[in-house]
């Protein structure tokens, strides 16, 4: 018979093998603006005219403020540049534009929404997601512990503090 620290670890390979299906599957779905999934870099950089007269949704890099025009990565490596008309935004290069419009021809895109996200949110973004991390990170460890009989988290009788943490490692450093 098998232990229950066997069928959770089958239990989750299960999981992450439905997660890893759906993860493929909805990368494989096609866009269909009739229920919002737009065609984006991707459909717009491998087949530009076939969406010409459609509405689209993309984001991209600024490269030129006067024609606004945006650099779109698709791919692993390729880049498709269209110039974006009737965009109300404090655009400067090196800022990514999210684009929501309609496909014209030569490369343009005509405006219905657009917002920037200047290049110095990034490092702030990944910095404050780091630090809640850590701290995400220290509350588990400080009120939780593993059984590793059931394995399982269980909730400790005692949590954990800093200040007791460095007096036991002073009194293992005394008695060895």
């Amino acid at each position: 018979m098998l232990s229950a620290p066997r069928l959770r670890l089958v239990g989750i390979v299960i999981l992450l093998g439905c997660l890893f299906g759906l993860m493929v599957w909805f990368g494989s779905l096609t866009p269909a603006p009739e229920v919002g999934a737009y065609p984006g870099e991707e459909q717009l950089g491998t087949n530009y005219d076939a969406w010409t007269g459609d509405k689209a949704s993309l984001t991209g890099t600024i490269v030129d403020t006067d024609p606004l025009t945006i650099s779109a990565e698709y791919g692993t490596v390729e880049h498709v540049q269209l110039q974006v008309s009737g965009a109300d935004v404090q655009a400067q290069e090196g800022d990514r534009l999210a684009v929501y419009g309609v496909v014209e021809p030569d490369h343009t895109i005509r405006t219905l929404n657009a917002y920037t996200v200047p290049s110095a949110n990034y490092p702030y973004m990944y910095t404050v997601s780091f630090l809640a991390g850590l701290w995400v990170l220290g509350r588990l460890v400080r009120t939780w512990r593993i059984d590793w009989e059931t394995w399982s988290l269980e909730p400790r009788t005692d949590p954990l503090r800093l200040s007791n943490v460095a007096t036991r490692s002073q009194t293992e450093d005394h008695d060895a």
